[in-house]
């Protein structure tokens, strides 16, 4: 009976204090992208898109000068591992994305919110070694989503000028 209420008492406590941890570390929940300045100029499409997104803070990474940047795909967001690190990157037409999988938060893709957008990186995997990379030669806003997490908010958007 003891080890039970033990059990139930780490249980309850691990509920309780899941949903704060890293709520005072980075946007993804890893810093990956810390090399970047804040990018602020949010068009309000994005903002309205990624409202339900919780390590969204209404900023991005400014990512302008890079030829490649990484996304994490499974980063700390939305109650467990469901979100995309940083959900928002600003880039110069000819830039790299690529999007990392780190093997939490279960099965994720990356797919275009619109069909008209070339985003879809296939069925929805748990790996830590599976990538999916695209060039975005285009400018435009690009917003994205993973098909099994995104009822739970999980959306990003790369914003090309």
């Amino acid at each position: 009976m003891e080890r039970r209420r033990q059990f139930i008492t780490a249980l309850a406590t691990g509920f309780a204090i899941g949903p704060l941890a890293g709520c005072s570390s980075s946007r993804s929940g890893e810093d990956t992208t810390s090399q970047y300045p804040e990018y602020t100029d949010v068009p309000e499409s994005v903002e309205e898109y990624l409202s339900d997104t919780s390590n969204y803070d209404g900023t991005g990474i400014d990512a302008r000068d890079a030829e490649e940047v990484s996304v994490t795909v499974g980063a700390r967001g939305n109650g467990s591992f469901w979100a995309f690190g940083p959900p928002v990157v600003a880039i110069s037409q000819g830039t790299t994305v690529v999007w990392e999988w780190n093997g939490k938060g279960s099965g994720h893709n990356v797919v275009s919110k619109d069909d008209r957008d070339p985003l879809d990186s296939g069925r929805a995997v748990t790996s830590s070694d599976k990538t999916y990379e695209y060039t975005f030669e285009e400018p435009g806003t690009y917003l994205y989503v993973c098909i099994p997490h995104r009822v739970s908010g999980m959306k990003g958007a790369v914003i090309v000028e």
